[in-house]
């Protein structure tokens, strides 16, 4: 598949070289911090933005300025994709919240609406007035594997002409304090820390994706999702390698693979921040291919890059 255009934002600012920024070490401490979503102001009316909660906003934006930096003005024949390692999950508190205080009776029914995975990837469909096909995958961290094998398949049966991917997820205080939890009673068992301990972040990855536009930000060559061990191989053969999710230090230690959470946290969507880095990776050092690896939840997934000029 081409990317014709992507964007990125997060806590560490608001496009890849921001994201390069705080991997190269510039700004360490990027994922304690909330992400600022007023630019959204420069794309679409307030009004418009009243009822949008902060997970939609950060999808929106990211959604706006990759169709922006891709030049398309004309929406026909485009789908929405959105990838979610845990959804919108304030919202989802918010209504437990409501729930527990007032009773079914007087639950709040916002709070309620804004649980629906879908609402986000439906908040960008209606607000960019693109009525394509849209879904969300919401798998730990296989999502962002699953979403593109799930756009290479629109792609292929001819469903949409373009397909906007996008990579969501965002920090709460509950989740925050789940994870610091968690990390205490395991060093109190003296169990092995399957997960690093960086704490979760929130980050925004967009992507136009087709099969014959301009590559205006690389390829993505190959989509490998399977339980059991990764391919070494393709690990191996690339050029960049970036591991994320559950691969311990010493794993990616002895392929050369890169760690990507100093700059956005913990991120069961990280993979796509990786093909980000990986991307303008590939650019600068004028390389021909990057994989980024993901484990997690028994599936390991590997997306295979290749720059713009390769």
């Amino acid at each position: 598949m081409i990317i014709e255009s992507c964007s990125c934002l997060g806590s560490f600012g608001h496009d890849a070289a921001a994201l390069a920024g705080a991997f190269s070490g510039e700004k360490n401490d990027a994922f304690f911090e909330k992400t600022d979503t007023n630019a959204l102001k420069e794309f679409h009316p307030a009004r418009v933005l009243r009822q949008c909660d902060h997970f939609s906003r950060l999808a929106l934006l990211a959604a706006s300025r990759a169709m922006a930096a891709s030049g398309i003005t004309d929406r026909a024949g485009i789908g929405i994709i959105l990838a979610s390692g845990y959804g919108p999950t304030l919202a989802t508190y918010d209504f437990l919240d409501s729930l527990l205080d007032y009773g079914e009776a007087m639950a709040s029914p916002l709070a309620f609406s804004l649980t629906v995975h879908n609402i986000p990837a439906a908040v960008v469909a209606k607000t960019m007035q693109i009525v394509g096909p849209c879904a969300t995958v919401c798998q730990f961290e296989s999502s962002v594997a699953s979403a593109l094998l799930l756009a290479r398949n629109w792609l292929d049966e001819g469903r949409v002409a373009k397909v906007l991917f996008g990579a969501v997820d965002e920090m709460t205080p509950v989740l925050r304090g789940i994870v610091a939890r968690m990390a205490t009673e395991r060093e109190a068992r003296g169990a092995p820390a399957i997960r690093r301990n960086t704490p979760p972040g929130e980050a925004a990855a967009f992507f136009l994706l087709s099969r014959d536009g301009r590559p205006g930000a690389g390829v993505i060559e190959e989509i490998n999702l399977a339980c059991g061990p990764y391919d070494k191989k393709t690990a191996l053969q690339a050029d960049i390698r970036f591991m994320s999710g559950t691969f311990p230090a010493e794993t990616r230690a002895a392929h050369g693979a890169l760690d990507g959470s100093s700059a956005y946290g913990n991120l069961p969507v990280a993979q796509a921040l990786d093909c980000i880095l990986a991307l303008d990776m590939l650019k600068r050092r004028r390389l021909k291919t990057a994989c980024c690896l993901n484990a997690g939840a028994g599936m390991h997934s590997a997306v295979v890059l290749s720059g713009a000029d390769a």
